[in-house]
């Protein structure tokens, strides 16, 4: 999962820390006021119970990204006019401080643009928690629209466990391109049934085996595994110079199909099937 299991520099906990002391952001829910600094920021290691995954919402794609107007944007477990806002979401990808954009899944209507569904890059469980062996991979989270710069887009990727392949597809169907890869095994699978986003997309000459091949980060996690190489055991698409063994958990591609990752624009749809 996560070859690489984390972005490669810093200190994800510590920039949190640091953030939050530096980002006193007041907003109102209900007639509340809110200290967005003194709520959890929803980062790739971060685990916060209220975000929702994909068995409490009804994720559709809406070929749209959202990327946040302001330093600390707030998220609602409910697109309720009352709801308290439960987690926030930074501006920035933490350790690599690269500009966030994510998915929009759902939409609500409203005077100011209503509620969206966007992915998270957060848990909402670790597995082995309670003795569940197994958590979901990816979460979501409602936030207002009026917080985010909203883009059209025409392109996801898509993940097939079953064929074992990779996609780029447009809206209307057509592939742009698509590949056989290397996926994880019962043990250490690739997510299935899961629906996040392209994180980040960065090459790291600290990881030698993707030969300087850009890394496409995804939101999600390894649903059986708590951590990898003493990371959070995320997902990601990247290059494999040798095509057997498991990916344990991550997607191993081409450096072809790495060059057109890159050409999606951060916060891209990826379906998992």
């Amino acid at each position: 999962m996560t070859e690489p299991s984390a972005p490669p520099h810093g200190n994800p906990r510590r920039w949190w820390i640091v953030g939050a002391g530096a980002l006193a952001v007041v907003v109102a829910a209900g007639t509340v006021a809110w200290s967005l600094a003194a709520l959890p920021l929803a980062f790739h290691d971060a685990v916060i119970s209220q975000l929702l995954d994909g068995s409490q919402v009804d994720a559709r794609n809406q070929w749209t990204t959202a990327t946040p107007k302001a330093p600390l944007v707030p998220l609602y477990a409910a697109p309720d006019a009352d709801a308290a806002p439960v987690a926030t979401l930074s501006s920035s990808v933490s350790t690599l401080n690269t500009p966030t954009a994510t998915a929009v899944w759902g939409r609500t209507a409203g005077e100011d643009g209503g509620m969206v569904l966007v992915s998270t890059p957060s848990r909402n469980r670790t597995p082995g928690d309670g003795g569940v062996a197994e958590a979901p991979s990816s979460t979501f989270a409602w936030a207002r629209a009026a917080d985010f710069t909203l883009a059209s887009i025409d392109r996801e990727v898509r993940i097939d466990n079953a064929t074992s392949t990779i996609a780029i597809v447009h809206r209307d169907g057509t592939t742009e391109t698509s590949e056989t890869a290397r996926l994880g095994t019962p043990e250490d699978p690739t997510p299935a049934d899961t629906k996040t986003y392209m994180e980040a997309n960065y090459v790291d000459p600290q990881v030698p085996y993707t030969q300087g091949h850009p890394i496409a980060l995804t939101g999600a996690h390894s649903s059986k595994l708590a951590g990898y190489g003493g990371n959070a055991a995320l997902t990601a698409l990247h290059f494999y110079p040798d095509p057997t063994g498991s990916s344990h958990g991550c997607v191993r591609v081409t450096a072809a199909m790495t060059d057109a990752l890159a050409t999606l624009p951060i916060g891209t749809p990826i379906e998992f099937s």
